[in-house]
This record gives structure tokens, C-alpha cells and sequence, in this order.
């Protein structure tokens, strides 16, 4: 398994990844395992190491969140692909391989539904809508967010706020604190206000991620 971040990349960059893709929407994740399915995708087989008969409860769940990560580029092209990451790969100034790296975001999910939001952000990654660093600052963000929050934070596009209906949201860096000053007469300063609004990367996530456009 340690040559799984490079089999990962080589999935991915894969010409014949638009059909492995398209055979892995036809069924569904859930059942995938109970059928032997997945064994029967080559690329995705030699991934995941599957030759084995049988995976722990952990391995299941993070083999869901890869998949369901890789469904979201599923409307990407090979030429992008292979460029945005040979891009990442060959730069020196990033010390960890593509493959690495979203192993490591994916184990750091909770759950499926975020490997997809993760997903559809590097899918925007791939189609140049969004800067490496900040897909990186985007994961970080949506690791550190509570599901829940973090659905209606992209639905409602939460803004303006006062500080203790933020929650954790300024913690994982969604929102930001913003401190006004209260007014100042001779010898007197009032009392300030502190509210909370979406950050730079947060509003970029509601953006991205709003999938009513």
C-alpha cells in the first residue's frame, strides 16, 4: 500500500478514467462491496489494493470517501487533469505529491458527504477556478466544520452574524471576527461590537459549492 498516493494520481490522470467512473455511477457505493463490484474495475482494483477477500470496517469507510471523492470528477477532462497535477507534482516548492496530500484530506473526513464536498473542490481545482493553496485552505476549513453547520452555512450563505451564533465557524476559519470600535467623546469610549462575517475562503466555499446555480 505504500505506492497508493501514486496509483491515486495515475487513477486520476488515467485516459480511461471517464469509464471507470461512469461503471462505478452505475452502482451504487453502498452495495459496491457486497457484490464484489469494485473488484471488477481494474484501476480502481489496483488503487485500493482489493486483491484481498476481505477489508476491515475502516477500509470500507475510507474506500466510500475515495469514491465519493472521485465521482465528482467525473465531468473533468484528461488533458486538465493531467496538467493541474503534474503542475503541483513537478513544482519544488510543494513537498507533498497530490496523491499524498488528498489521501490525507480524505482520511481527515468524518464521512462521504464531505469527501464529496472535497471533491467537487478539486474538480473546480482541475478546471482552474480555484488556486491550489486554497482548495488546501478549503479542505482545512470543511475538515474542521460540523456537517450540519456546514450545509447551511453553503445554503443560507451566511454573512453577517453575531458572535455567539458563530459557533465554531470562526475557529475553522469560515467566518471572521470583525471588532467596531465604540464612539469616542471627551474623556468617554464607548462600549465596541463584535459580529462575525465569512471570510475570504468561506465565501469562496459558498460559492463553489452551491449547487442551486
Amino acid at each position: 500500500m505504500n505506492n497508493l498516493p501514486d496509483k491515486l494520481t495515475e487513477t486520476i490522470k488515467d485516459a480511461n478514467f471517464q469509464d471507470v467512473i461512469m461503471d462505478l455511477g452505475e452502482t451504487a457505493i453502498d452495495t459496491i462491496f457486497d457484490d464484489g463490484v469494485l473488484k471488477e474495475i481494474p484501476i480502481l482494483g489496483s488503487v485500493l489494493g482489493l486483491a484481498r477477500a476481505t477489508m476491515t470496517i475502516q477500509d470500507k469507510l475510507f474506500t466510500k470517501k475515495l469514491l465519493t471523492f472521485l465521482l465528482q470528477l467525473q465531468n473533468t477532462d484528461t488533458k486538465s487533469r493531467k496538467e493541474q497535477i503534474n503542475k503541483i507534482d513537478n513544482d519544488p516548492n510543494y513537498k507533498t505529491k497530490v496523491g499524498e496530500k488528498i489521501l490525507h484530506i480524505i482520511d481527515k473526513c468524518e464521512d462521504s458527504e464531505k469527501a464529496a464536498y472535497i471533491g467537487k473542490l478539486f474538480q473546480c481545482y482541475i478546471e482552474e477556478k480555484l488556486h491550489y493553496e486554497d482548495f488546501l485552505r478549503a479542505s482545512k476549513c470543511i475538515e474542521l466544520t460540523f456537517l450540519y453547520d456546514l450545509k447551511r452555512f453553503i445554503k443560507e450563505k451566511w454573512n453577517n452574524m453575531e458572535m455567539e451564533e458563530a459557533g465554531d465557524l470562526v475557529g475553522s476559519g469560515l467566518m471572521t471576527a470583525i471588532y467596531t470600535p465604540g464612539e469616542q467623546t471627551w474623556g468617554n469610549v464607548g462600549s465596541g461590537t463584535l459580529k462575525v462575517k465569512a471570510s475570504g475562503i468561506g465565501k469562496l466555499i459558498q460559492d463553489l459549492l452551491d449547487d442551486t446555480k
